[in-house]
């Protein structure tokens, strides 16, 4: 399958034919009858990748955070729930550091890892929290039945 470079300087516009070029590879979707249709993109350019690669970790840090907020905002929660989204803050992770890594700068990578551990921070205050709530009621069920006897 032939392979295109575009490089756009100014009013130059050429396209090469090239093989093999290192850089983020991705598959559009882009669903458009008029345009050219696009199986593999390869991003060489390090400020353009990093803008590609931040608006995908936004969409599963935007899913973290979701989970997250709705299990800190809900007093019914349980410690499952916690688990649950201390495994989806890991996936997250694991995406970062498996598929990203080579293509981030560091700084973005720590960025981007400092901004899950705050949402792992506040799932294991909640957890902890969970816990202290079912040791209480534990506790007050103990009292009540020590009363009835």
């Amino acid at each position: 399958m032939p392979s295109y470079l575009i490089n756009k300087k100014k009013s130059i516009k050429e396209i090469k034919s090239i093989q093999d070029i290192d850089g983020y590879q991705f598959e559009p979707n882009l669903e458009h009858k008029d345009l050219i249709k696009v199986t593999k993109v390869t991003v060489v350019d390090k400020k353009m990748i990093d803008k590609i690669l931040s608006m995908k970790f936004e969409r599963y840090f935007r899913r973290l955070v979701m989970l997250a907020k709705m299990l800190i905002e809900n007093d019914d929660s349980t410690d499952d729930d916690a688990d649950i989204v201390l495994d989806e803050a890991q996936l997250v992770k694991e995406i970062l550091e498996n598929r990203y890594k080579k293509y981030l700068g560091y700084e973005k990578e720590q960025l981007f890892l400092k901004k899950v551990k705050i949402i792992e921070n506040q799932v294991q205050m909640k957890k902890i929290e969970i816990k202290k709530r079912i040791i209480y009621m534990e506790m007050q069920e103990r009292m009540n039945r020590s009363r009835g006897m």
